[in-house]
């Protein structure tokens, strides 16, 4: 498994890195006026794992304190997005997700919209957890970890009659019932946030195999028509999916075509190849080595960011704030200034504020500002070994 550039940073290099990225000099040796702080922060770095490592980095006078996971997704470790459980709605700690998973280390994801579901569009182990509106902003990693992708998507879904050809482009995947003219669907991640609505007309396909990559981009999954019926009451998923649309419509009645056994094709997209894990965030703070536009004014908060090296490496990087005495927090530019010279060259800021949180081999590493762990919908892991869901 080859990363997409060729060459990582020796992590010799790491502490060096990190004193620049937070823009004081290295350290010298004390005197008897300044014995009791050193000049430079205090890093001390561990190995985890073959290819992860945690770094806490601990400044006193400002005070500010900064945990880093790195990760080369080259050797026998695995890049991994989750929600919190099962289906929408979803929260959960995420001390008990790491756990769940069995993972190495995680940080939180994306933001809530406040209804225990993601603010953009999310995927995980191949299945689209919901579509967004425009202007999203979405970092992947490809199936075997040897490409990432940090951009707005585009995101497409829709469902192949294969006995016909015909093609249902779906206006949205577990988000809102179908308005007069729209084909919408619905799949058990959905939960009771996004489930089927009643009075519809709806089809409900059956899966006959797992998701499969799809050539030249996206995950396809083939199904099988099990009943198609317009009724006041939800049609259930039923461990496959549904769509749907408004009774009374040309669509109804494409819809209504399909018998039972019909063989269809369900293809999601976000405009890449090879894509099964997908995190939103806001906003993307560098872009192959340039700063993106941000906020120059926004104050300092707990922060959680993700970055990318020029050698394929995942940078995940958590700041505590709101902490006078502990740690003052991060502005959206002082975190990219710590991730880019820790090495990134592509960086998205994740959910902040009382949500930043890091955990490591079971242990919660930082101080979130809440004063305890609050519960979130999605998380950013590191698994070892391959990825069980996929």
């Amino acid at each position: 498994m080859k990363p997409v550039h060729p060459t990582t940073r020796p992590l010799a290099l790491l502490a060096v890195a990190t004193m620049l990225a937070l823009g004081v000099a290295l350290p010298v040796r004390a005197t008897a006026d300044d014995a009791s702080e050193p000049r430079g922060p205090i890093v001390k770095t561990r190995k985890i794992a073959p290819g992860l490592t945690f770094t806490r980095i601990v400044r006193r006078r400002l005070p500010l304190r900064t945990f880093v996971l790195r990760a080369d997704l080259a050797e026998a470790i695995t890049f991994d997005t989750t929600i919190a459980t099962a289906a929408l709605p979803s929260r959960k700690v995420l001390s008990r997700i790491v756990r769940n998973h069995a993972a190495l280390a995680g940080v939180n994801g994306d933001f809530d919209e406040g209804l225990g579901n993601t603010v953009h569009p999310f995927a995980q182990d191949g299945e689209l957890l919901h579509t967004a509106g425009p202007g999203a902003e979405v970092f992947a990693v490809t199936r075997d970890e040897s490409q990432t992708f940090l951009d707005v998507p585009k995101v497409r879904v829709t469902v192949t009659d294969r006995s016909s050809g015909h093609v249902f482009v779906l206006d949205r995947w577990n988000r809102r019932a179908a308005q007069p003219g729209e084909i919408v669907g619905f799949s058990p991640l959905g939960g009771t946030l996004a489930a089927p609505p009643p009075f519809s007309c709806s089809v409900r396909m059956l899966p006959l195999g797992p998701s499969q990559p799809a050539d030249p981009d996206g995950v396809e999954r083939e199904f099988v028509v099990d009943v198609s019926i317009c009724s006041e009451a939800p049609l259930q998923p039923e461990g496959g999916v549904v769509i749907s649309t408004s009774p009374g419509t040309d669509e109804a009645t494409e819809l209504l075509a399909l018998v039972p056994g019909t063989p269809m094709r369900l293809h999601w997209t976000l405009g890449w190849s090879n894509v099964f894990d997908a995190v939103g965030g806001d906003p993307i703070l560098l872009r192959n080595g340039t700063p993106a536009p941000i906020c120059t004014s926004c104050s300092r908060h707990p922060r959680t960011g993700l970055g990318v090296t020029a050698g394929g490496e995942i940078l995940l990087v958590v700041i505590d704030g709101r902490r006078p005495r502990w740690s003052r927090g991060a502005t959206l530019g002082e975190l990219r200034k710590i991730l880019r010279d820790l090495g990134a060259v592509d960086a998205l800021n994740l959910d902040g504020g009382g949500s930043s949180e890091m955990v490591v081999e079971g242990e919660v590493v930082n101080r979130p500002s809440d004063g305890h762990e609050r519960r979130i919908t999605s998380a950013v892991l590191i698994l070892p070994g391959p990825d069980p869901g996929e």
